[in-house]
Formats: C-alpha cells, sequence, structure tokens
C-alpha cells in the first residue's frame, strides 16, 4: 500500500492557501510578488498552484500525516460525539468505559483529552434546559393557536434575586487546586417580580419582597393584567 505524505508547507494556513490562489489568478500576480506576501518560498507557492491545478483546492486528498495510526476511527469520534450530545456532563473516565463497553476500544484518560480538543470539544459551564418541556405539546399548541396575531398573546413569567443571585459560579485556579472563593451562603432579603410583556413590550408590572404564590400570582392578573 503506498503511503501518501502532506507536501503542503505546515506555515501556510487554509486562508493564506486560499489567498494565494486569488493573487494567482485573479489579481494577475507573479509568483515571486506573492511568495514575498505570503512570507514562504517560490517553491511553495508552485507546490500550492499545482495542487489547485490537479485537485481544485490546496489540499492533497490523500495525503495522510505521517507517525502511527489513531486510535479512534471515525465510528469512534461519532460514537463520543453522540454521547456527549445526549450528556454533555460526562466525565472524561465516564466516556473511557462507554468506548470499552460499547465500541471495545481501550484508550487512555490523556488520549481521550486530546481527541476532544480535535473535535473542538472544551470544557465549560452548562446551562440548563428544561427536560419536561415536551416537544410534541409545544407542535399541538402551535397548530391549535399559531394562526393568532401575535398582537394578541401576552407573556407572563416570574423572576426573582437575592444575595446569592449575583455569585459567580466559575472561576480561575493553578492546575491541581480546587477553585476557592469566599462567599455567603445566606440568601439574605428575596425580591420577586412579575411581568406581563407583549410585542409592545411591557405592560404590566409587580415587584415584592417574597417568593411568588398562587394568590398574588392571581391577583396580578386581575388588578393588573386584565384591568
Amino acid at each position: 500500500m503506498t503511503r501518501h505524505t502532506v507536501i503542503m508547507s505546515p506555515h501556510l494556513g487554509e486562508q493564506l492557501q486560499e489567498r494565494i490562489i486569488i493573487w494567482r489568478f485573479q489579481e494577475r500576480k507573479t509568483v515571486a510578488e506573492i511568495a514575498r506576501l505570503a512570507g514562504c518560498t517560490e517553491r511553495n507557492i508552485y507546490k500550492i498552484l499545482k495542487l489547485h491545478r490537479d485537485f481544485g483546492h490546496t489540499r492533497h486528498p490523500f495525503a495522510r500525516r505521517p507517525g502511527r495510526p489513531r486510535t479512534l476511527n471515525q465510528q469512534d469520534l461519532a460514537f463520543v460525539s453522540s454521547l456527549l450530545d445526549a450528556n454533555p456532563s460526562l466525565f472524561l473516565d465516564e466516556l473511557q468505559e462507554c468506548l470499552i463497553e460499547s465500541q471495545d476500544v481501550e484508550i487512555s484518560i490523556a488520549t481521550l483529552s486530546r481527541t476532544l480538543r480535535r473535535l473542538a470539544l472544551t470544557h465549560k459551564h452548562a446551562s440548563k434546559a428544561a427536560s419536561e418541556r415536551d416537544e410534541l405539546l409545544r407542535a399541538t399548541w402551535l397548530a391549535e393557536y399559531g394562526h393568532f396575531p401575535k398582537e394578541y398573546f401576552v407573556w407572563i413569567d416570574e423572576s426573582s434575586i437575592d444575595n446569592r443571585t449575583n455569585q459567580r459560579p466559575n472561576g480561575w485556579a493553578p492546575f491541581g487546586r480546587a477553585c476557592v472563593r469566599r462567599m455567603s451562603f445566606i440568601c439574605g432579603q428575596r425580591f420577586s417580580i412579575l411581568p406581563a410583556l407583549s410585542v409592545d413590550g411591557i405592560i404590566a408590572l409587580d415587584i415584592f419582597e417574597g417568593a411568588v404564590n398562587k394568590e398574588k400570582f392571581i391577583k396580578f392578573l386581575h388588578e393588573q393584567v386584565v384591568s
């Protein structure tokens, strides 16, 4: 089996390679001028032009990086991506166990970490989405009420704030050390807000101390929204 190697200069990025094609065929610059603009040798420019002439783009379609083949194939990468799509909060050791059980592939934590970086996946704070949301009910509602003009609708929601609302959940710390920040564990005084929004903006608003309950919500509807 013939082994192909990459013949591109490693310091020429994809955008710069595409720019070289534009300089040559649209702006009609010489190879020497392009080499000065790109900061490389004329030999590299000729290689890029040859690849574009032979394959229609600046990358060799049969090129393969030198060295040992990767442990995870495309099917394994798709499996990892689907796992994280279903449960983004999995730990690396849990992903490692899933690969062993389902794909019969055993890799180290370090290799798995590099694989996630290659897939452009980073570890970050997770936002929350309601698991109770029923897409079928949403579609049914749209089918039943979607013909009404948007001016007919009023949206009402509740929000609150206390001493812990502005506390940041993430932080930076040296490798191997926990991120510890002194902050209040006491909620303190709690305020709630009930807004009613339409396409014209906020049409009713109530701000009060304490939490929202059924009685306060119905009173807000009768006295401020309906009236």
